[in-house]
């Protein structure tokens, strides 16, 4: 990483707001009253730098008649209840933190640093191991979320397993980079969501983005709705356009290599199905601009990846879940556009930013137009650089070159 985003990530350690229950370990305690849902990290208890902020955050919900001596009391109980939940090692918050740092635009990551929002990371399939017990209902099962309450933001990310994970004993058949790459993007679409909140330069969240903020009733912005509603007609002109090109065609032909190829390799049908691939790929490439502006894996699956490409980005601007239906059929729409702009930097994390473009020229205008210069304009203070000097390129060669890759990352694309 540049070395601005590795101080981030230890920027974010060191706040103590980020938050991680992996299969067995927790580094944060809950601390459930009748007035509040907040949590503190070992961090937050244990460190003198935070402990003080900690101390006056649990003596406002302590009755004043038990005085220091009932601060102190519940302290020690949040502390023992923490050795429960064992010990999450500085190795592996740093792994997670160097994660969220690079899954978002570094405006992003400056802003939550700045606001001192909570980060809630878990290895589970779902977030409701991280929220209060009466939010489970209605959110618990969601794989993740960012909420605004009036005492700040919070950003949940779900892994569905150990993202770090090496070894053969697994806990969840996603563990590894399954697991990595679903915090990733997650963790983009929730931190899209924290993005999308207008910030002022003294921390005030005066709304959203992509929301009409001057209406009683949650409607969606003028411009993000129009946005939404023209990149839905251009990722249809994109079908089509492939389809013209012979993208059914290829298809056919990369399912026939793939079902032979399992069953009878090298027989007479997946030579046919091989050299019908060669000439339909050839066809397509040569009918349409489109192939070679997108990097695809494996190459020799681009149909296969082309067609995954086009209904997942046709999803994600219209995603269809029941959280989202309302009966009010505008502030349906308004939630799509939220929910559409916050996930242009998952798509990025998904697709690549010139995919992204090509799909969704308007969305993307929007949320790298309108909300990051938004975003660095409440910055408290410039955003660092994140170049690297040739000293710094040359240790990054050799260490990709000599050292051998995690266990949890794939052997190939």
């Amino acid at each position: 990483m540049p070395p601005a985003l590795e101080a981030f990530a230890q920027a974010l350690v060191a706040s103590g707001k980020l938050r991680i229950a992996t299969d067995h370990e927790r580094n944060f305690v809950k601390f459930g009253t009748s007035d509040s849902d907040r949590s503190f990290s070992a961090r937050e208890l244990t460190d003198p730098t935070l402990a003080a902020s900690a101390r006056a955050e649990i003596a406002r919900h302590v009755p004043r008649g038990l005085g220091v001596d009932g601060v102190n009391d519940k302290i020690e109980q949040l502390k023992n209840d923490l050795k429960k939940g064992g010990k999450v090692s500085t190795d592996k918050e740093m792994k997670v933190a160097r994660v969220l740092v690079q899954s978002a635009h570094p405006a992003v990551i400056q802003l939550l640093l700045a606001s001192g929002a909570e980060i809630f990371v878990s290895y589970a399939h779902n977030v409701s191991d991280l929220m209060a017990l009466h939010f489970w209902q209605g959110h618990g099962q969601a794989s993740g979320m960012q909420s605004t309450e009036r005492e700040g933001a919070a950003v949940y990310v779900s892994c569905g397993g150990d993202p770090f994970f090496e070894g053969a004993q697994k806990t969840y058949e996603t563990d590894g980079f399954p697991a990595l790459a679903r915090m990733v993007v997650i963790a983009g679409q929730e931190l899209g969501h924290f993005s999308d909140l207008i910030h002022t330069a003294d921390g005030v969240i005066l709304g959203r983005y992509s929301t009409d903020n001057a209406s009683s009733q949650l409607r969606a912005s003028s411009f993000v709705q129009g946005a939404r509603r023209t990149d839905i007609r251009n990722v249809e002109a994109l079908r089509r356009q492939m389809i013209h090109c012979g993208l059914a065609l290829l298809l056919r032909a990369e399912h026939g290599v793939k079902f032979y190829a399992k069953r009878l390799k090298f027989s007479p049908p997946w030579i046919f199905y091989q050299c019908w691939r060669c000439v339909a790929w050839l066809t397509f490439i040569t009918r349409g601009s489109t192939r070679p502006r997108l990097r695809l894996f494996p190459p020799h699956r681009c149909g296969e990846a082309l067609s995954m490409f086009l209904s997942d980005m046709a999803f994600n601007l219209a995603p269809d879940a029941d959280v989202y239906r309302r009966e009010d059929p505008l502030e349906e729409e308004a939630i799509a556009c939220i929910e559409a702009l916050a996930r242009v930097p998952q798509q990025v994390h998904k697709w690549g930013y010139d995919a992204v473009v090509m799909a969704w020229p308007e969305l993307t205008r929007v949320y790298y137009g309108t909300i990051i210069p938004g975003t660095l304009a409440a910055l408290p203070a410039p955003p660092p650089s994140l170049a690297f000097d040739i000293v710094q390129d040359i240790v990054i060669a050799l260490r990709r070159t000599l050292r051998k890759r995690p266990g949890y990352y794939p052997d190939k694309a």
